[in-house]
């Protein structure tokens, strides 16, 4: 009897700690949308006050999930271009191959954008991104989930004191291309004409529909490629990310129209595709039509964004509806006016 006990007690304890592991696998971590409670002990003169440091930091943290948390370690850094060095708390990466934790170690390495700095209006513009990529993810399933966060940020050294801000982990590109049977892959200046046509008739309309002109394939700027895994020859996907220079997010303190573009504002749209077939695009404006009423739904539904902001990108996006009612506007904007190089 006592052997019974003793494997019974086994088998569940090796139970609970395969499903405490699954919990916090890459592939399952996005599919649930209540905010994740995150402790961080760092050197915060490090993280903050030497942004342009590319170097890891040990780091402790605490990861809280409903009613459980687990402990263990990470390596961080700050990343990003512009934000790292303008934000007082940089977007990050989290490192966790090296973490001795069973649990976080098959996070593997997450990226996490965080509000830039205090104030309503950058909690807001936030949360705007983070509704822009759940706005992508309606659209397509070829895009990067996300998942909400409370990030508090304490001082190993006990020298300053503790940050709390809001932010959100950014699914893993590899698991995203995993997930749609695919691989990443990196192409230096690959032609915008040689990725997956209808892919990417799709990223431009998002990219006019969200008012964002901050990309480029062959500069491979805020786009990233994914190829079938089982055709090495097929076109790659593009998927785009980073949306915080859109016009729907419309971050009025940093965010600043293209000297390229002629633009007077970030919310003034300009189609930065290349021009198709009237079917073509008739198709793919019928399918963000099919989306609609599931985006405003993601909108309005949300438990972050205040009333202004939901009024802001309900207007915003109602205005490219209207804008893809008829044929004769679609070949306006996604013709005639589309770019030739």
């Amino acid at each position: 009897m006592g052997k019974l006990i003793l494997l019974a007690s086994l088998l569940l304890t090796a139970f609970f700690a395969g499903a405490q592991s699954k919990a916090y696998d890459r592939l399952d971590m996005f599919e649930k949308e209540d905010p994740l409670e995150i402790n961080l002990k760092t050197d915060l003169k490090d993280i903050l006050g030497k942004k342009a440091n590319d170097r890891m930091l040990y780091s402790n943290i605490a990861v809280k999930i409903a009613d459980s948390t687990v402990q263990g370690s990470v390596n961080i850094r700050a990343r990003g271009k512009f934000r790292r060095n303008y934000c007082f708390v940089p977007p990050l990466k989290f490192d966790f191959d090296t973490s001795a934790s069973p649990s976080l170690k098959p996070l593997g390495s997450i990226d996490m954008t965080v509000q830039c700095k205090q104030g309503k209006d950058f909690e807001q513009w936030l949360f705007k991104e983070y509704t822009t990529y759940r706005i992508y993810n309606i659209i397509s399933e070829r895009s990067q989930r996300v998942r909400l966060a409370t990030l508090t940020m304490e001082d190993t050294e006990g020298k300053r004191r503790s940050v709390t801000v809001p932010g959100f982990f950014i699914e893993d590109f590899d698991v995203t291309s995993k997930r749609n049977a695919c691989k990443e892959i990196k192409l230096s200046r690959l032609l915008t004409e040689n990725t997956d046509r209808k892919s990417m008739t799709l990223v431009a309309m998002f990219e006019y529909m969200i008012g964002n002109t901050d990309w480029s394939i062959p500069a491979n700027h805020n786009i990233k490629l994914m190829q079938d895994s089982g055709n090495t020859s097929a076109k790659p996907y593009a998927v785009a990310y980073d949306f915080d220079y859109s016009g729907l997010v419309n971050a009025a303190d940093y965010a600043v129209p293209s000297d390229m573009l002629g633009t007077q504002s970030v919310t003034e749209r300009v189609y930065r595709g290349f021009p198709r077939e009237i079917g073509e695009l008739r198709e793919m404006a019928d399918h963000f039509i099919a989306k609609k009423v599931a985006i405003f739904a993601e909108i309005n539904g949300s438990k972050f964004l205040n009333d202004r902001s939901k009024k802001e990108m309900i207007n915003y996006v109602e205005e490219f509806y209207k804008e893809i009612a008829d044929d004769r506007k679609l070949k306006i904007l996604f013709i005639d006016n589309a770019r030739m190089n």
